[in-house]
Formats: C-alpha cells, sequence, structure tokens
C-alpha cells in the first residue's frame, strides 16, 4: 500500500513538473492561413492585412522578407514588379505589376530569378483566387502602393487561378497534363534538380543524390519518390519534413507520372 501510494505521488510530481515547464516554453500557434473569396467587394488595406495572414501561414517557410531563403527575397518587391512589368510591356502588350505577382503565383515555373530553381509549386492548387489576391496585394504594398481589390478576378482567369466556386466555370484552375519527358528532363522540370545534385556530393537543400543506387537501391528509390516524408536524411540544418512531398505535388508529379514514367526515373537515378 504504502509503494502505490509513493509511486502515485511520484507520477503526479512529474505529470505538475512536466505541465510547469509546458508553459514557461513559448508556444508556437499554428494558425490556417486567412479565408478570402474573389469576386466580393474587398478593398487593398483588407486584402493587405489577410494577405499577411497567407504569406506567413504558406509563404515565410520559403521567402524571407530582407534575405535570401529557399526562395528570393520579397523585400520591396513590389516595386520590382513595376519595374519587370514595365519591361514586359514595352513589346506593346499591356502587362502591369498585379500581372507580373498573380503570374509568379499562379504559373512560378514561367519566370525564375536567376540563382533560384524550380521549386515553387503553382499556388492555384494551395489557395483560393481570392487568397491569391490577398497575397498578391501583401506583396504589392511591399515597396509600393496595392491597388488590388477583391473583385479583380480577371487577372486570376487570366493565369488560371481562379477557382469554380468563386465564378470560375467547370474548367477553372485545371492544370494541363502534359507527357513526362525524359529522367534527365522531368528531374529538372519537377524541381529535383533545385534541392538535390546528381552529378557531385554536393548537398543543395537536400541531400546529394550520387550514388544513390548503390545505397538504397531501386526499392527504395521507388519508395521515397512514392513515400518522400516517411524518412528524413539527417542534415545540418536539418531537412524539413513534407517540403518534398508538397513540391511534387505541387509540379503535378504524382498525376502525371504514369507507371513506365516511374520505372524509367528509377532506373536512371539508380545508375548515377
Amino acid at each position: 500500500m504504502r509503494e502505490t501510494l509513493s509511486i502515485a505521488v511520484f507520477t503526479l510530481a512529474v505529470s505538475l513538473l512536466y505541465t510547469g515547464v509546458g508553459h514557461m516554453v513559448p508556444q508556437l500557434e499554428n494558425r490556417p492561413p486567412p479565408e478570402v473569396k474573389a469576386g466580393t467587394n474587398i478593398g487593398p488595406e483588407a486584402l493587405i492585412e489577410a494577405g499577411a495572414g497567407v504569406f506567413e501561414a504558406n509563404c515565410a517557410q520559403c521567402h524571407k522578407l530582407g534575405e535570401s531563403g529557399r526562395g528570393p527575397d520579397l523585400a520591396s518587391v513590389g516595386s520590382r514588379a513595376r519595374e519587370r512589368a514595365a519591361e514586359r510591356s514595352a513589346g506593346g502588350k499591356p502587362y502591369a505589376d498585379v500581372d507580373y505577382l498573380v503570374e509568379s503565383l499562379c504559373k512560378p515555373g514561367d519566370y525564375l530569378v536567376k540563382g533560384f530553381g524550380n521549386i515553387m509549386p503553382p499556388q492555384g492548387k494551395a489557395l483560393s483566387g481570392g487568397q491569391i489576391l490577398a497575397v498578391a496585394a501583401f506583396l504589392q504594398n511591399l515597396g509600393g502602393t496595392a491597388t488590388i481589390k477583391g473583385t479583380d478576378t480577371q487577372v486570376l482567369e487570366r493565369f488560371g487561378c481562379l477557382q469554380a466556386e468563386e465564378g470560375g466555370g467547370p474548367g477553372a484552375a485545371a492544370v494541363e497534363v502534359k507527357p513526362v519527358g525524359a529522367p534527365a528532363e522531368s528531374f529538372a522540370e519537377f524541381g529535383c534538380s533545385t534541392c538535390h545534385s546528381i552529378a557531385d556530393p554536393t548537398r543543395k537543400l537536400g541531400p546529394s543524390l550520387q550514388g544513390v543506387g548503390k545505397r538504397i537501391g531501386k526499392s527504395g528509390i521507388y519508395d521515397k519518390l512514392l513515400n518522400p516524408g516517411a524518412t528524413v536524411t539527417a542534415g545540418d540544418p536539418p531537412y524539413e519534413k513534407g517540403l518534398m512531398k508538397k513540391t511534387l505535388d505541387g509540379n503535378g508529379f504524382y498525376e502525371r507520372m504514369k507507371p513506365v514514367d516511374f520505372q524509367t526515373l528509377v532506373d536512371w537515378l539508380a545508375k548515377q
């Protein structure tokens, strides 16, 4: 009886200790991005505020303000958007800073910033059209003045980011399914070459794949492609769990890859 009481008292003391420590440690709050519906009468100021929340929840892990991260530094991107839009419209076809910002979100692989690869997934899958307008307004306000409103749905339609429930019709935000090219081409197209070197042991965002066939074999490569988040290779800093799956999903990897494409890619990787 005395032994049982001692164990109960010890358990209670340990529980209270961990509870106290838990309250002392700052808690990280994981908030979902704000909901914004395209087509509603929302002004630039409200969009900027919502866009800041969407940016923090969805974009900040790769894009920093004032320093480079996995993606380009977006501080003062509003002024750069105006400059690049002016360069594009010099060819005679109207092109505004809003076009540049929305296109960068909806079709990020079309125009890559020098020094950065095709790692960013098209955001039409992750965000609603309204959320994309909100992020664009937030970015436009960095070094510029936001003019985007919630009713500016034409730019979303132009770049394929207007969801069906927001008035885009049954084919809205549909992704064109193109055939997969040769392994070396798909390795670059799906963003793999941005994160993984293959010709040398240099580590990029992820570990080098040089000699991967000898290390884990074809079955291991298949598993890494199909279940990329199951295990994460140690790194310094540690590799972010879930980034590879998010990138492949966003770039349409699993939609476009057929069994024969997987086999061809795995065979090619195993020989590197």
